[in-house]
């Protein structure tokens, strides 16, 4: 949201932007983008409104996934009304498709950015249980305490997961016809999901990257020694692949490089997330850094070996634009296109993967290759005049 933020107003200076906002965290408003005029912080629903949309909406009517539950408040629904009457806005972008019930009939273009297909990255999930401490990560704080409780047993997780993604793939559907524009960050996810619902206006509008080109003239400095993945790491995407990672490839790798140092970086890391620390050697868990740039450009490469996913993934291409090399799989490279030992490195196996890491630890050519390739890379595909195509096409 906040790349498009910045964008419209790139496109269009005298543009007024208010946001409506659920706020998480207050800390946070200090960084609010002065580009928005203003901010207006929502109600979440309360304990019984949550109880009641979950077991009506969701678990009777089968009308509404459980995130959808948990964010709807019907006096909230009202204020947004009322502010929209009043500032007559031209365009209103609804942010993930658990805000979508708050639709509110009127002239106006609606946009809803869906990020990704979320009810592909439930189901994807399902497999892998067993290297994800809770299929719902950050988001079951938005849940009442006693479901919440319920939520951290297993078979239970596994069947409300199940439930969800077959609820979100409905609704997700059902919900398109009320928006004017559909917006995902992944271009292939844009054109499938086009087509699965007959949309007009459906378009893939990923991140924006603006990399420094002068990087490629001049040789990187970086620790050969230090490898790296980055991530909300409370997130199952997330937690799963370090998970994965220390138990199937760190050991080979610690094998042939005994002083390789393994950072993962990202807030709110899970107990079972920080318990990899005292686990496995050389293995640290920094939580959330001032400054991730500078975490993760001293680094040999970044490791995303995701176990599953949806959309492209930002992290991914955050580090190539650093000229950071990226070793992969085909699920952390769904909806990159680049190419495989030229941009970056897509593992098909452990074995694979193990090597490639050793190589990019013990080879300045080879690292030094992918980092300048890299950065071409994300200039060519994922620079500010690139995504802002889509943008300008939907706000004309």
């Amino acid at each position: 949201m906040s790349q498009y933020i910045q964008q419209i107003k790139e496109l269009f200076p005298e543009s007024e932007i208010i946001n409506l906002s659920f706020i998480d965290d207050p800390k946070y408003l200090k960084h609010q983008s002065s580009q928005i005029a203003r901010l207006v912080p929502l109600k979440p629903p309360g304990f019984l409104e949550k109880l009641y949309n979950i077991a009506v909406h969701t678990l009777l009517l089968r009308r509404w996934p459980l995130q959808v539950s948990v964010f709807y408040n019907r006096k909230t629904h009202k204020e947004i009304k009322a502010i929209i009457d009043a500032e007559q806005p031209e365009f209103i972008i609804y942010d993930m498709v658990r805000v979508a019930e708050y639709w509110t009939n009127g002239p106006n273009q609606k946009i809803l950015s869906y990020d990704d297909l979320l009810s592909l990255r439930y189901q994807r999930q399902l497999q892998w249980f067993k290297y994800i401490p809770s299929v719902f990560g950050g988001f079951s704080n938005k849940l009442p305490q006693s479901l919440k409780r319920l939520t951290s047993l297993k078979f239970v997780q596994k069947w409300l997961i199940a439930y969800e993604s077959r609820l979100l793939l409905t609704y997700e559907k059902r919900v398109a016809g009320r928006f004017q524009h559909l917006i995902f960050t992944s271009p292939k996810e844009a054109d499938s999901f086009r087509q699965t619902v007959n949309h007009r206006s459906c378009h893939g509008i990923p991140m924006k990257f603006d990399p420094d080109l002068l990087k490629t003239e001049q040789r990187r400095n970086y620790d050969r020694n230090k490898l790296v993945f980055v991530g909300k790491m409370d997130i199952p995407h997330n937690s799963s692949a370090v998970f994965y990672f220390c138990e199937h490839i760190w050991h080979e790798v610690k094998l042939k490089m005994p002083e390789a140092m393994f950072y993962i970086v990202g807030k709110n890391p899970t107990k079972e997330v920080k318990q990899l620390e005292q686990k496995y050697p050389d293995v640290f868990v920094t939580g959330e850094v001032d400054d991730v740039e500078r975490y993760v450009s001293d680094s040999a490469l970044m490791i995303a070996p995701l176990l599953f996913g949806t959309g492209i993934k930002t992290k991914i291409i955050e580090a190539m634009s650093w000229g950071v090399p990226v070793v992969t799989n085909p699920v952390g490279s769904e909806g990159i296109n680049a190419n495989h030992n030229e941009d970056l490195f897509i593992c098909t196996t452990d074995e694979d993967m193990v090597n490639n890491v050793l190589l990019l630890l013990s080879n300045d050519e080879v690292n030094d290759r992918l980092s300048r390739n890299s950065i071409h890379y994300v200039l060519s595909h994922f620079s500010s005049s690139v995504t802002k195509k889509n943008l300008k096409l939907i706000l004309s």
